[in-house]
């Protein structure tokens, strides 16, 4: 039985990615574009970081995380913030 808006029998519909999965794809996009124009191989490290980061601390919005982790990544951010630095 489909209920409208995405919703099922007694299962609220959460979307194809979960959080960490978007995270890393805005993040992989974002490496990869700095590669190719700075011409650096980055992209592997970076993305491996990335990993590391629960999902319950990636903040919700995801492409604003990616971001801010990509701009620390390439030494705009002096600093890391506080959900960057947990680890699984």
């Amino acid at each position: 039985m489909s209920i409208r808006g995405g919703q099922t029998a007694g299962k609220r519909w959460k979307g194809i990615m979960t959080k960490k999965e978007q995270f890393l794809a805005f993040v992989l996009v974002g490496a990869m574009a700095q590669d190719v124009t700075l011409g650096s191989n980055d992209c592997p490290v970076i993305l491996h970081f990335a990993e590391q980061i629960p999902e319950e601390n990636i903040p919700r919005n995801v492409a604003n995380a990616a971001k801010v982790f990509l701009a620390f990544c390439n030494g705009v951010c002096l600093r890391p913030h506080g959900w960057m630095l947990a680890r699984k």
